[in-house]
Parts: C-alpha cells; structure tokens; sequence
C-alpha cells in the first residue's frame, strides 16, 4: 500500500495557426487540450524529456520510462539518482578497513506517477515514495516543465499548470483526527488580523468580544495595519474555546481574520486551509495496470480507473484519505 498526492492539471489554450496540421480533427485543442497531453507522453517504451536542476550541479535528465499509455491514463516510472559510496571489506583480518578504496555505485530508486487525462478528469497522481524523500514537489516541477517544453503543446497553444488537489476540512474534526486519531499535540496557535481596515461582518460572541477589542486597540495605537499574535503551550488547550475562535474567523467575510495552529508532528494548519490531497493505493492496481492485466474483482482495490474515478468524486465530495473520528461523548 502507498499514499498517493493528487495533483490537477490546469490547462490554457491560446489559438494558434496549425500550419504542421497536428490538431485532431475529431479533438480540437480549444475543446480537448488534456488529449495532447497523452500524445506528448507517448507509447508503452517512450523515455520523456523531463529534467531537473541540481543545487551546484546544473541541469540533469531525470531517467523514467513510460510503463502503458492507453483511454486517457498514462502510467510512468520516473527514477532519482543516487551515488553510493561501496567499500569492499579487506579479504586479510589484520588489514584495515580504511585502506581499502571506495567504489562509487548509482542507484535509481523511482516513483510511479499516474497522468489522467481522460475527458473532464485532468489530474495527477505521484506517489509518496522515500525513493524521492517522500516528497513529491520535485517531480510536480519536472512534469510541468515537460509540457510547458513541448514542441506540440507550444505549437498547439496549450499551456500547462499543475497543483496540489486540496481537500476542505472543518476545522473541528480536522484538530479531533489529528489529537485523537494520530495522537498529535497543539503546541501553539496565532490569531492573525490580516488587514485592520476590512471591519468584519460576523457578530462576535460575548466569550471574545474583549479579547477582539484589545488586540485591535493595541495595532490601531501603533498605526498597524495587520499584526498577529502567538499563544505557545505548555498544556492541553481548551479545545471549545479554539473552535469558538475558529467559527468567529470562518464566518468573517474579506479574510479580515485567520487562525493558524502549530501541531507537533502535522506543522502549521490554518482554518482557513484544505488539506493536500492523498489517497492509498494497493500495490496491486499498479500490479496489475502495467502488466495489462484486466483483475477478477473491477474495483479500487485492483483497477487503476476505478481508483482514479474514485478519488476524482472523493476530492469533490470533501473526503480525504482518512478516516475523521467521531467525537467522543462529553
């Protein structure tokens, strides 16, 4: 099983004169620019011209290969590269270890990112792999470098962007699933006035009409025109009184306000944020697709479609890949 990131694939066209008459006829750019996209990818064997840019080493071609590329789902192994540095252990015990030479070995570990380009999908998924320090952004900029580098796409017009899918969470049950399911600990949290001048609409509760009229006061005495301030943790918070502050920050219209909370292993969170998209896949969908292999059982657990087309109805539904708690009874 691996986490997957999903990522969407905004494209623009701008109306170009096909003089090379590469346009479809039956796919007209200004209506089907995701098809083209498939087109760049290629067949089952293509290596793409993707490449990244190492710190003081300069540019370098990223190794990948296109595993199938088929009804609008193209799945390819795009590999980093590593040197490790082997020693060959001294066959004579009394010789030491430092005497011997050490041999220098690539590596290239990989990851699998799954491009949908079908009709009204248009997403990306890269998997989370240590291959890549479990981080995805590096391959996110090789992917949109390639095709805001094609000769096609340029030709054609179409121009490409690609992001994070992000998931909207409430901001109650997401502090519940991280304290409760994965036992994370609030370690601070900053009320921020984003812009003084934008008056907020929302009525403020009683609980923090002072506390709202002090913070102001001291930013309107020294000519401030935003400002924020931190409240650090040494014990539990008192959770109804945050979510009382969250509501108040979620119903001001403007973004006049925002709060933003440290936890100690998720990071900073804002209410006002989704969450990045991922979703698990067995291992046994990706088996199975690049095998061409049509499973027994048509589902996500197997079938790459299904898996895309549920995550595709997930992220509009608001669900991410985790299961929220139910509160537990007071």
């Amino acid at each position: 099983m691996s986490d997957y990131i999903i990522h969407n694939i905004d494209l623009s066209v701008t109306p170009q004169c096909d003089f090379n008459h590469e346009e479809d006829s039956d796919k007209p750019v200004a209506k089907y620019p995701n098809h083209y996209l498939g087109k760049v990818i290629g067949e089952k064997g293509n290596v793409l011209r993707i490449y990244r840019t190492r710190r003081g080493g300069g540019e370098e071609h990223v190794p990948n290969y296109v595993l199938r590329n088929e009804g609008g789902i193209a799945l390819i192994r795009i590999h980093n590269k590593e040197i490790y540095d082997i020693i060959k252990l001294p066959e004579d015990k009394d010789k030491d270890i430092g005497e011997c030479p050490a041999i220098a070995q690539p590596s290239y570990p990989f990851a699998y990112v799954v491009v949908d380009y079908r009709d009204g999908r248009c997403q990306i998924a890269i998997e989370k792999s240590p291959s890549w320090d479990s981080k995805t952004d590096t391959i996110k900029v090789c992917l949109k470098n390639f095709f805001n580098n094609s000769g096609l796409l340029n030709r054609l017009g179409v121009s490409t962007d690609i992001k994070e899918k992000t998931v909207r969470k409430d901001f109650e049950q997401f502090i519940d699933q991280r304290t409760m399911n994965h036992g994370d600990m609030i370690e601070s949290f900053t009320f921020e006035y984003v812009n003084l001048k934008k008056k907020p609409t929302a009525r403020i509760p009683k609980e923090l009409t002072e506390e709202m009229e002090l913070h102001t006061k001291i930013l309107e005495y020294y000519g401030a025109v935003s400002g924020m301030s931190t409240v650090n943790m040494e014990s539990a918070v008192d959770r109804k009184k945050l979510y009382l502050l969250s509501r108040v920050v979620e119903m001001v219209s403007d973004n006049a306000w925002d709060l933003k909370v440290k936890l100690r292993d998720f990071g900073e969170y804002s209410c006002r944020d989704g969450v990045i998209a991922k979703y698990p896949m067995n291992d046994a969908v990706i088996s199975y697709y690049k095998d061409f292999i049509t499973p027994d059982i048509v589902n996500s657990d197997f079938d790459l479609r299904s898996w895309l087309d549920d995550v595709f109805t997930k992220v509009k539904e608001g669900k991410d890949g985790e299961e929220i708690p139910t509160k537990p009874m007071e």
